[in-house]
């Protein structure tokens, strides 16, 4: 794994009292663990239901739109349809605090739909959806949940993961009126849904809806922008001028780049920030991970003018939209932006004419870079 060097102060021992206060701290966050990792009982559990923009409950950004500009942009337009969106799974109905952890509904848990619709549409989203893979009769499903009976005029969208056991033909026996989509489809095999995240040319007809940031990611974000000192700093005030976190099991051109990097970090004087975990996981907040925490990752982001952005499974990934909420460039190869060899063609279609550093290969990483800045 390679890493910064940082000066980091060790917490001192402490004296007994504030020990105690330690390992009272750690046994309640174990509690809390534990209850948010065991099933509610099916009484209590009620799917979420939230509209957009309104922040979502249970959330840190009860200012998310408050911003004058946003209000300035929005306050003659109003929404001619409100869109129910069901966030589908067999477990539909399990504690609503993991959902976002694990699912790949980021963009509509967050404030990027909002932000950058025309505001004439809003969402209605319902978290933790039911999907009933044994037996299904719509007729019934309806009746017996509400909130399909109150917007069943409505056009909707149910949506599900595609390691999930709600497949697309129990979503269309659970919810017929709606349109579908899949998501966490990285290498496009699944062709039968009306809408799907990750784009391919070779899946035509379909609707597309972009990664955005992980909700993670966004969250920590949020709460760092909160800060009274906050702002977004200039390229010059910048303290990287770019960074690689990533991790290698996802993609083997990875390593590549991970080699070129450990082998120039004392060849050059550019100050880089390096991260770079053996393997991919979704808990990077667990502090066992080699992977940086949400909060140090953004903050990296925000201190960095590029931003590496190798290929993973699929070469749309998370990262590319949180480098640019922070105001950081992504850096691709050309052979990930025009991505032909595989079922995901032209996955990065849409970001052809964006405002990014495109590089023949990471061989040229450090002299384009140097030449730019």
């Amino acid at each position: 794994m390679i890493r910064t060097k940082t000066n980091q102060r060790l917490p001192s021992d402490g004296e007994s009292n504030k020990q105690q206060r330690h390992i009272f701290l750690a046994v309640v966050v174990v509690a809390i663990l534990f209850l948010m990792a065991s099933p509610l009982e099916p009484d209590s559990a009620a799917p979420r239901t939230y509209l957009l923009p309104a922040a979502p409950p249970q959330d840190l950004t009860s200012s998310l739109y408050s911003d004058e500009n946003y209000r300035r942009l929005t306050s003659d337009i109003k929404p001619t349809v409100i869109i129910p969106v069901h966030l589908a799974s067999v477990r539909g109905g399990l504690n609503p605090l993991r959902s976002h952890k694990t699912s790949g509904n980021s963009i509509f848990q967050t404030d990027i739909l909002p932000r950058y619709g025309s505001g004439r549409v809003r969402f209605l989203i319902r978290e933790n959806a039911e999907c009933d893979v044994r037996s299904c009769n719509a007729n019934e499903w309806q009746q017996k949940h509400s909130f399909l009976a109150d917007n069943h005029d409505s056009p909707c969208l149910a949506v599900v993961n595609r390691k999930d056991k709600c497949k697309h033909h129990h979503l269309k026996c659970n919810y017929p009126t709606c349109k579908t989509m899949v998501t966490n489809d990285e290498y496009c095999k699944k062709t039968m849904y009306d809408a799907r995240r990750y784009f391919s040319a070779n899946i035509p007809n379909t609707g597309y809806l972009p990664l955005g940031p992980r909700y993670d990611a966004w969250r920590s974000f949020r709460i760092i922008k909160l800060r009274s000192n906050f702002y977004f700093k200039q390229a010059s005030e910048r303290k990287y001028v770019f960074n690689a976190i990533f991790s290698l099991s996802t993609n083997e051109g990875r390593k590549q780049l991970a080699q070129l990097i450990e082998e120039q970090q004392n060849k050059t004087a550019l100050p880089t920030f390096t991260n770079v975990a053996k393997e991919w996981t979704s808990k990077v907040n667990n502090r066992r991970t080699e992977q940086l925490n949400t909060q140090k990752y953004m903050n990296a982001l925000l201190d960095s003018v590029f931003t590496l952005s190798p290929a993973g499974r699929n070469p749309e990934c998370y990262r590319m939209f949180e480098a640019v909420e922070a105001g950081s460039i992504p850096i691709f190869v050309k052979s990930d932006l025009y991505n032909d060899v595989n079922q995901c063609k032209g996955s990065l279609h849409h970001w052809y004419d964006a405002p990014i550093l495109v590089l023949e290969s990471w061989d040229d990483l450090y002299t384009t870079v140097e030449s730019v800045m």
